[in-house]
């Protein structure tokens, strides 16, 4: 598997010819993007192209791409079996559809537009009933949280601002595998949220729902929420049997004081059990990139990198150096970008779920011993 991460201004490096590549863009280049998607597509014609717009990208030389405009955008140029993949585009409404299985057995990395409402169902369906195993992703983001409508993918020379996009992985040829991270204990009594409709939560044990949270954390103001600073644990009905420190993680989006109503990040539903999040130590913080380390010796490998636009709020210029020390964990080239919600499992052999303020690594690397043109 033959691979190279560029920026946009050192196409000349690419000396082999990719059959895939995968781009990502700070939302205020889409205009550059597709300037260096025809210059690609000119001298790869069969190539497939692959794009995702982010609030700020993440690749392994630095991992901020913010220097000079020309370097905004990054690509990471993929030499692997045409006959090993499929990319699919789906609406969350088609994704739904049943599909007849093919005999092919994928694993699959899913890029959404922005966030939907049957998010968290269209993963589930995936593994659950099209067998599509592991899931692995994240939600397009931009510059401004304000904004995260304007989130967009790309395909072969069109976006998209109301699709999911999967690169399917034919998992006999290659291993795509990945985990989630995230850095926050559960603390308190469990609370029921007792009213909720779509993304926002109405009441918790029968009480406007914000005034329950201002008793524990105090007030909320625009300033917390920009910064992401109040998380929460979300464990819905279906994933009852996961412990909260398991459960997907939930950030608040705004807040009505006069309502007294949340809105969040992802969809909730009443009777679901939440708890307070609390940040661990930086030291702790630390610690827990060891668990990455697992996948250094993988052959031929890649890595993506979702990082939460939370976490980056959290760390601010301390991010720099997580992510230095997230590169010598791994020691595999990565690439990846900063999102709205990300796709993956806090425990090994769990199925994938939607987080905010997590870091995802998803790795594709070669299987052993098997030929794939």
């Amino acid at each position: 598997m033959k691979q190279i991460i560029v920026t946009c201004s050192e196409f000349d490096k690419i000396g082999f010819i990719p059959t895939v590549i995968i781009g990502f863009y700070q939302s205020s280049m889409k205009v550059s993007f597709f300037e260096d998607y025809q210059k690609l597509k000119e001298r790869f014609p069969h190539v497939d192209i692959i794009g995702c717009s982010s609030e700020s990208n993440i690749y392994d030389f630095i991992p901020h791409v913010f220097f000079e405009e020309k370097d905004l955008c990054v690509f990471l140029c993929l030499d692997i079996g045409k006959e090993a993949y499929q990319i699919e585009l789906h609406t969350p409404e088609s994704i739904m559809e049943k599909q007849e299985a093919n005999g092919v057995s994928y694993g699959a990395l899913m890029f959404s537009s922005r966030y939907f409402l049957s998010m968290e169902e269209i993963i589930v369906s995936l593994q659950k009933e099209k067998n599509i195993k592991p899931v692995l992703g994240a939600i397009a983001s931009v510059v401004s949280s304000s904004k995260m409508k304007d989130g967009m993918i790309f395909w072969n020379g069109k976006y998209y601002a109301d699709h999911i996009l999967l690169w399917l992985i034919d998992t006999k040829c290659y291993i795509l595998e990945g985990k989630s991270i995230h850095h926050f204990q559960p603390v308190g009594f469990d609370m029921e949220v007792t009213k909720a409709k779509d993304n926002i939560l109405y009441e918790i044990e029968n009480r406007p729902a914000l005034d329950v949270l201002e008793e524990i954390v105090g007030d909320i103001t625009e300033e917390t929420i920009t910064s992401f600073d109040h998380p929460f644990f979300l464990k819905e009905k279906e994933n009852g049997k996961l412990s909260f420190t398991s459960s997907p993680l939930c950030s608040i989006r705004a807040i009505d004081k006069k309502r007294g109503t949340v809105s969040l990040y992802r969809s909730v539903h009443e009777y679901a059990k939440l708890k307070i999040g609390v940040a661990r130590g930086r030291e702790e913080q630390e610690k827990q990139l060891e668990a990455f380390s697992v996948f250094r010796k993988r052959k031929n490998a890649v890595a993506f990198i979702f990082n939460c636009v939370g976490i980056k709020a959290n760390l601010g210029l301390m991010e720099f150096v997580y992510l230095m020390d997230l590169k010598k964990k791994l020691q595999l080239p990565f690439i990846g970008f900063h999102s709205f919600g990300e796709i993956g499992s806090v425990d090994e052999g769990k199925y994938s779920v939607l987080h905010n303020q997590t870091i995802s690594v998803a790795i594709l690397s070669e299987r052993e011993g098997t030929v794939c043109n």
